[in-house]
């Protein structure tokens, strides 16, 4: 295995933190989702006022995606 430079690694991490926010993300959305559709559902069996969509979490940023990483970084120097 060869050695990867400061660079690399970093690099390394933004691409994991990117993908496991992102993933966390996309889960959120869907529970979000699955929820208001039974609502939804429910308030059409009940005859009752359909509820507003409660909107989705804010897509990761990069402030997000770089504190991630740096939570990672702080994982892997201190594992």
């Amino acid at each position: 295995m060869s050695n990867q430079s400061p660079f690399e690694i970093r690099l390394e991490l933004l691409k994991m933190a990117k993908d496991m926010l992102e993933q966390e993300y996309y889960a959120q959305r869907e529970i979000l989702s699955n929820d208001w559709q039974m609502k939804v559902e429910s308030a059409r069996l009940n005859q009752t006022e359909v509820p507003d969509h409660p909107g989705f979490p804010d897509y990761p940023n990069q402030e997000d995606i770089i504190r991630k990483a740096k939570s990672l970084n702080g994982f892997v120097s201190n594992g």
